[in-house]
């Protein structure tokens, strides 16, 4: 991420926080957000201020593209050449889980 990038911090105000992100959307880790292995699962989990959200295999797959770089529509295909589907096939329920991210305050879109 370049320092001159924009980062909307507020999904209030985030219009595709209400619509989704779209396809050239570039979500990232919001601020005070951060992945990390759950000791006890041995699985992923996304630790912020209030709280832990434990994820499971799939949504680890998808934050973990989640860099502020790669576009939804990057992450959706890098995951269909993965699962061996197709882009459109995973594009409406990986759209859905990042925008659930994004209203929790766990996801930012960089602008």
């Amino acid at each position: 991420m370049n320092e001159d990038e924009e980062i909307s911090d507020s999904a209030a105000d985030n219009s595709e926080a209400r619509q989704g992100p779209n396809a050239e959307a570039r979500p990232a880790l919001a601020p005070r957000v951060r992945i990390q292995k759950d000791r006890v699962t041995g699985g992923s989990a996304l630790l912020y201020p209030e709280g832990v959200l434990l994820l499971n295999p799939t949504g680890e797959a998808i934050v973990a593209l989640c860099d502020g770089v790669r576009t939804v529509a990057q992450i959706t295909a890098q995951l269909a050449a993965q699962y061996l589907v197709t882009a459109d096939e995973l594009a409406g329920d990986v759209e859905s889980y990042l925008n659930r991210l994004i209203e929790r305050r766990l996801l930012m879109i960089v602008t």
